[in-house]
């Protein structure tokens, strides 16, 4: 007896596709808690310049005060950049592909840039001279944590604060906390708060915690941050944009996407670095 099989003719038959997908991006988070400057389309510097202190002192009856200069030096320069992709889609590759490649490239495309931002924030992370808390190789804890909001209250830095780090890092806070045996095991308000606002919560006074995975693993550690808005900045010299051009020789569309912005510590001074392993806990 001979069958008819589908291996018979598997050479015939169409493969079915479904929705392709796009490559995993992270939310963009870091932006917004720095300070943004979007108000300039040139591509000059900007800077920040920081004024001496007052000299407040007794003076005796009759003696003239000595003034004080009250001038400015240069704290920190922000230098914009123009960063840029391409992708280039043939008329028959629009015609033919069973998706909007074309949109799909622009959304891929701005996840892209955004994930980027962040990832340039997240490596300013290191330029901090506030202070810096925790060890590489070594778990945070909630004492690094405690210590970094006591020092930017202790230097006047003034609230509120962005506490940001790897997920990896979070998790081993967040295990400290709720685990049997460890850190604030008799704070069970904190750890419901803990696990019911897991990603971004603000749990100490006048902080936020923003956890994102943009924030870039070396050697098994991650260097996070706790900070005031004006400690860090990015500034938007032209949006995100689009061009689409048209290359008639090849019956081609040239889509061409760039952003130009800045980024840098503003003033460092104002925030800590968090050190500590950002690796799954075995």
């Amino acid at each position: 007896m001979t069958l008819s099989r589908y291996a018979d003719i598997a050479t015939l038959v169409e493969d079915i596709y479904e929705g392709a997908y796009f490559t995993l991006r992270a939310n963009n988070l870091l932006v917004r808690t720095v300070s943004a400057f979007t108000e300039n389309s040139s591509m000059t510097p900007r800077k920040a310049t920081l004024y001496g202190a007052a000299n407040v002192r007794a003076f005796a009856e009759g003696a003239e005060v000595t003034a004080t200069a009250f001038n400015r030096t240069l704290l920190s320069t922000l230098t914009p950049s123009r960063y840029a992709d391409q992708v280039i889609l043939t008329d028959e590759r629009i015609a033919t592909d069973p998706q909007n490649v074309r949109a799909d490239v622009a959304l891929e495309m701005g996840a892209a840039f955004a994930e980027y931002v962040d990832a340039q924030i997240a490596a300013d992370f290191a330029d901090l001279t506030g202070g810096a808390f925790g060890t590489a190789d070594s778990a945070l804890t909630w004492a690094h944590i405690l210590r970094a909001r006591a020092a930017l209250h202790n230097a006047k830095v003034p609230s509120p604060y962005f506490c940001a780090l790897h997920p990896y890092q979070w998790l081993r806070l967040v295990e400290s906390a709720a685990l049997s045996g460890t850190e604030l095991t008799q704070a069970p308000a904190f750890q419901d708060a803990l696990v019911a606002t897991y990603f971004v919560a603000s749990l100490i006074g006048g902080v936020t915690f923003v956890v994102s995975p943009s924030i870039t693993v070396e050697a098994d550690n991650a260097v996070g941050a706790m900070y005031s808005p004006l400690a860090l900045a990015y500034d938007e010299r032209r949006a995100f944009n689009l061009r689409p051009e048209r290359n008639e020789s090849r019956e081609a569309l040239e889509l061409n996407f760039s952003l130009w912005f800045g980024h840098g510590v503003w003033r460092p001074s104002l925030g800590v670095k968090l050190i500590g392993l950002a690796t799954l806990p075995s």
